[in-house]
């Protein structure tokens, strides 16, 4: 068989379907990981990231009711907010994302 009717059978697409293929695998591996970072219902300890030409993190967690925790790069930081609606809150007063802070909590209140 010669190497166009080869190119016919596997529609041209030959070194192209993996490279697909591997892409699609990231995507979905990115999207799994988000959600694992994404805070339960009713979470009272969350990681609040700023919209990038909006209100810095501090005045948002202060406008949801909340407190903060310890700051972070890029303008995140770890807050804590005691009302069971503080993540609704956080992207109601301008918060770009809201992930799950569970994990950083011990690290922010100086327990051993």
């Amino acid at each position: 068989m010669s190497s166009a009717q080869a190119e016919v059978r596997t529609g041209g697409h030959g070194a192209i379907a993996p490279l697909l293929v591997g892409l699609n695998l990231c995507i979905m591996g990115v999207a799994l990981f988000g959600l694992a970072l994404l805070p339960a219902a009713g979470a009272r300890t969350v990681i609040v990231i700023p919209r990038p030409f909006g209100q810095d993190a501090a005045t948002i967690v202060a406008q949801a009711q909340g407190f903060m925790l310890r700051g972070g790069i890029a303008g995140a930081l770890l807050a804590r907010g005691d009302a069971p609606d503080f993540v609704r809150r956080l992207y109601a007063n301008g918060a770009l994302m809201v992930l799950d802070g569970k994990a950083l909590d011990g690290c922010a209140s100086g327990k051993s």
